[in-house]
């Protein structure tokens, strides 16, 4: 058990901490939670973020298990060389998200690196959402834009849960996408509350170069931790 914990337990959970470091699912529900309560029907608000978050979790949930499918069919996906490619593109998608996660503007402050036309997209999006099923594709929206950050967590964990059998399988997805999703269930749980959006907003504009460096540190350590110990030592 220790020996599969380091191995593939203790990687699982930092590469879902380093997906759930990212800010984009956050801010969409942040925004959508200002739009319904500007509307004056604060009413809906806990049935379309959970929608929301409805179409995170699964499309994180299907986008893994997908990945975990198509590595079981692949020869050598266990492999030193597979593990060392692996690896590197973690490492050097970290060193991605410190350096382009955010971009700074005199004029714009500090924005996500998201495309000008993706961001007007997902904005224009959100304060157009009224029904719960816009709110679900939304939700799936959120994690397929930001697929070039997250996609290098997602195939970590889904190599390494090729290692497991049978149910253990379906625990450890559904593990890495509760983890994955935390920060924006928490969010969605002060919305019922009706706690301020604005008090949680001031706190992630203070905190979000933290957040970026986190994100990134935590991927180049954990490809370096697989390089280690999976291509080399594998």
């Amino acid at each position: 058990m220790p020996a599969d914990f380091m191995n593939i337990w203790l990687p699982l959970i930092v590469a879902a901490l380093v997906q759930a470091s990212f800010a984009l699912g956050v801010s969409m529900l942040t925004l959508l939670s200002s739009h319904i309560l500007a509307s004056k029907k604060p009413e809906r608000l806990g049935r379309l973020s959970f929608f929301y978050i409805e179409g995170i979790f699964m499309a994180v949930f299907i986008g893994l298990a997908a990945l975990v499918f198509f590595l079981v069919q692949l020869p050598y996906s266990q492999g030193a060389h597979f593990w060392a490619i692996i690896s590197g593109a973690a490492t050097g998608i970290g060193l991605m998200v410190l350096l382009f996660y955010y971009s700074f503007g005199k004029k714009n402050g500090t924005r996500l690196w998201i495309p000008r036309a993706s961001a007007e997209f997902l904005y224009k999006r959100t304060r157009a959402v009224s029904q719960p099923f816009e709110a679900f594709i939304l939700g799936v929206a959120s994690v397929i834009i930001e697929l070039v950050f997250i996609i290098a967590p997602l195939v970590i964990a889904a190599n390494l849960i090729v290692n497991l059998a049978g149910t253990m399988q379906i625990l450890a997805i559904f593990i890495y996408v509760v983890i994955a999703i935390l920060p924006t269930f928490l969010l969605y749980l002060s919305n019922l509350r009706r706690n301020k959006i604005s008090n949680f907003q001031l706190w992630r504009e203070k905190n979000k170069k933290f957040l970026q460096v986190t994100a990134g540190f935590l991927l180049m350590i954990l490809g370096i931790y697989l390089f280690t110990y999976k291509a080399i030592g594998g």
